[in-house]
């Protein structure tokens, strides 16, 4: 099948850690036989990777090119709000997308079309879909339903692209329930719970440690973008109660961000700046490196102050698959990756006691948290991994192209 990938965040260079969760499902599904083309904006980074069997375009949509200012987590606010250039680009973003879009469909003979992100790539794929007749598909991933949830414009954008839509993916059951409070109950039949998943890596070793990980410390990891909804002011509230009982526990923040300096003073503030270090932006292979050395891994996830939250963070799946023991809100998409006292320990969002228990637990009980570990990367091997995911997506590709555009089915 020949299958067109829209998508607004994808790896601009080998290691870029910009939607490799969208490279990693197109890579899964060109292996079942699909051949994949991907469809990007312009970004000056982007550079061929030479190891990847999809063939890569991308579309400008401004000039000259270094006001190109949408995706690749350029378009969000500290995640809480589009910023006055995004929605300026817009309109060009759309006109030139769909062009674009329109002009591979015909060019490669492409027979379905699937967009992440229902805002603004449904949107755009629903259009081509009137005007071609190729059906398409969208998966969602957390910030495209918030934004409909936050704009009448946005939400009729977001209605049209499900009403048309053979079926959507969401790796989040709370996400899926706010698409259909906003677009229609009646579309609930083609709304599929579909988990993110992750490359199966050998099992990390207790060996060779992150450099942002001293020697001699025991190392909570948690790994993000430095936003709100990402949970790590709760984490470090949660700091002090983990030291006073496991006082050579160390908090490694992976990652860069808006918030780093709110972060940083928090620390201070909480007198624990010596036992927290911030890692800057990472690569992908050094977010598995740092993951490697964990102890424990830590998603403290939150519904932010704007109803923004995440899907299931594919940074999770990454800890399971590397056997750490992961400590998560259990919120959105984390229960469908891990069961509590299974595959990891859920925690309420926003609970500072709750969260400094668990991970205290783990540290102190190391055969649980070894037991822990371990099932949470059989899982990873038997069903959250790109492989079994892809799968999923290959059934609903095929009733999806057998069905023609706005025929959704269940699988």
């Amino acid at each position: 099948m020949n299958v067109a990938v829209l998508a607004h965040s994808f790896p601009r260079f080998p290691g870029d850690t910009h939607g490799p969760f969208v490279q990693h499902l197109s890579e899964a599904l060109a292996d079942r036989g699909h051949r994949v083309r991907v469809l990007v904006p312009f970004d000056p980074a982007i550079e061929a990777d030479p190891a990847s069997p999809l063939s890569v375009r991308s579309f400008r949509y401004v000039w000259p090119d270094r006001w190109h200012g949408l995706g690749y987590s350029r378009t969000l606010r500290r995640d809480v709000g589009m910023k006055l250039s995004a929605y300026l680009q817009s309109p060009l973003y759309f006109w030139f997308a769909e062009r674009a879009l329109r002009r591979l469909v015909r060019e490669e003979g492409i027979d379905l079309v699937h967009a992440h992100w229902i805002l603004p790539n449904g949107f755009v794929a629903s259009r081509v879909a009137r005007a071609t007749g190729v059906p398409y598909a969208v998966t969602l991933h957390g910030s495209d339903v918030f934004m409909a949830e936050r704009n009448p414009l946005f939400a009729a954008m977001a209605r049209s692209a499900l009403a048309g839509a053979a079926h959507v993916t969401s790796c989040s059951a709370e996400l899926r329930e706010r698409l259909l409070r906003l677009g229609g109950a009646e579309h609930g039949a083609k709304v599929h719970l579909v988990p993110n998943g992750t490359q199966v890596v050998p099992s990390a070793g207790p060996g060779g440690r992150h450099p942002a990980v001293p020697a001699g410390s025991r190392p909570i990891v948690a790994v993000g973008r430095l936003v709100d909804k990402k949970g790590f002011r709760h984490l470090l509230d949660a700091s002090p109660l983990i030291l006073e009982r496991v006082p050579e526990a160390m908090i490694v923040l992976g990652g860069g961000g808006p918030l780093e300096g709110d972060l940083r003073a928090q620390a201070e503030r909480l007198g624990i700046a010596d036992r927290v270090a911030f890692t800057g932006v990472l690569s992908h292979p050094d977010v598995l490196r740092l993951m490697a050395s964990a102890e424990v891994v830590a998603m403290p996830s939150v519904r932010d102050e704007r109803g923004n939250v995440d899907g299931l963070p594919v940074v999770v799946l990454e800890a399971m698959a590397a056997a750490r023991p992961v400590v998560a809100s259990a919120i959105s998409g984390m229960p469908l990756a891990i069961e509590d006292g299974v595959h990891g320990r859920l925690v309420p969002e926003r609970d500072p006691e709750a969260l400094a228990g668990a991970i205290v637990d783990l540290l102190t009980d190391p055969e649980a948290a070894r037991r822990l570990g371990e099932a949470g990367r059989r899982r990873v091997e038997e069903e959250l991994n790109w492989g079994a995911v892809a799968a999923i997506h290959d059934r609903l590709y095929r009733v999806a192209t057998a069905n023609g555009v706005g025929e959704g089915a269940a699988s």
